[in-house]
């Protein structure tokens, strides 16, 4: 019978199947050994560790008391733009040569300011000549009364006929229709004087100069725009249903940077914005030169989140697994207040301080700072925190 030969032409060596089985076993009972003595080794270091912590002095924490809230308020920011209440682009009503401009750009003007003047030499020498013609009516007048007071006598002695009377009368009666024709057009004439000034029709500031001295402009031409100071507004986009919340007058903050206006809602807008799904929501601002027209502003809203939990200090908090945070609570040991751990999960962040939910207890009592300094069953003399930044409830 022929000899299986292994690949290099030789015979294999017998037996060597329960050596390989032999060796495969020792390994595993070695890795078991090892893992063993790991364990130990982390089990004795815990130990180490917690006497350590007992035989160290008691150290001096912050601490305060965990309260419950049914919910929290969430923060909402909603991005616009400031713009003023009332924004006119001045112009004369009538055509004109433009002979001053009595502002600049950024001036600020009250209500009745004159801004521009137009040439208005030619309405005055009209003006002029009105003034002659009613002169010269008025004598034209006097004269047809005292003939018509004449012919009435003439006619009452028989000397004259009432047909003379009559045109006495009647020729007085267009003297003074004429009179009053000038009148209209002497009043025309004033009017048309008013218009060829420019005068401020509320308190605002100077936004832009179209136009200078020397121009000729048509009427209704752009001379300079006027914005309003005294009624800045908020043009911001809320969402509809954030939008419906809002009631008319209602006050709400809005940020201007690190500044913080107390604002009312005076008006929102019916359509809504296709480009952004929004609804414009104008806000009234405290007046504040320091608000250019087109400045970024921010509307803060605030909506309640149903979800029990707790306001904590996000210096309390340490990063844990899985997504979720630890705390350090104070718990009761043999020789006094030692240090506990509980896991919470953080809801919501606000400046300095966080709303979470978690292992924690109404009434326990947490580190509000510095938990990497801190092993759990190390002894601490607890101290209640002073109110700071980021611990108010």
């Amino acid at each position: 019978m022929a000899r299986r030969l292994d690949r290099g032409g030789a015979e294999p060596a017998r037996g060597r199947p329960g050596m390989v089985a032999w060796g495969l076993a020792g390994l595993v009972g070695l890795a078991v050994l090892a893992t063993a003595g790991v364990s130990v080794q982390a089990l004795y270091a815990g130990a180490a560790e917690d006497g350590e912590a007992q035989r160290r002095p008691p150290l001096t924490v912050e601490t305060m008391t965990v309260v419950f809230e049914p919910h929290h308020l969430a923060r909402e920011s909603f991005v616009g733009r400031a713009e003023p209440g009332r924004e006119t682009r001045m112009a004369f009503e009538r055509a004109g040569l433009v002979t001053a401009i009595a502002v600049e750009e950024g001036d600020s003007v009250a209500a009745g300011h004159v801004l521009a003047d137009l040439d208005a030499r030619p309405l005055r020498i009209e003006q002029r000549r009105l003034r002659a013609d009613r002169e010269a009516l008025e004598a034209d007048i006097a004269l047809a009364e005292a003939t018509t007071r004449r012919r009435q006598s003439l006619v009452g002695e028989g000397w004259a006929s009432r047909q003379a009377l009559d045109e006495a009368r009647f020729s007085r009666s267009a003297l003074v229709a004429r009179r009053d024709a000038v009148d209209a057009a002497l009043e025309q004439v004033a009017l048309d004087l008013e218009k060829s000034r420019i005068t401020a029709p509320f308190v605002g500031r100077v936004a832009a100069r179209h136009v200078d001295e020397g121009s000729v402009v048509a009427a209704g031409t752009a001379v300079l725009t006027l914005q309003e100071e005294a009624r800045p507004l908020a043009r911001i986009g809320v969402p509809p249903d954030r939008a419906a919340s809002l009631a008319l007058g209602q006050p709400v903050a809005v940020l201007y940077g690190d500044q913080r206006l107390e604002g009312q809602v005076a008006r929102k807008v019916a359509d809504l914005e296709t480009a952004t799904r929004t609804v414009p929501v104008l806000v009234s601002l405290p007046p504040s030169p320091a608000i250019a027209s087109g400045e970024v502003l921010r509307l803060e809203l605030r909506r309640p989140v149903l979800g029990r939990g707790a306001w904590l200090p996000l210096a309390a908090l340490s990063e844990a697994e899985r997504g979720l945070w630890s705390v350090m609570t104070v718990r009761d040991g043999a020789d006094g207040p030692i240090i506990g751990r509980e896991a919470v999960e953080i809801l919501h962040t606000e400046g300095d301080r966080a709303f979470v939910r978690g292992s924690l207890t109404e009434g326990a009592r947490v580190v509000v700072a510095g938990p990497h300094r801190l092993t759990v069953g190390q002894r601490i003399v607890p101290i209640a925190a002073v109110a700071r930044p980021g611990m108010e409830g």
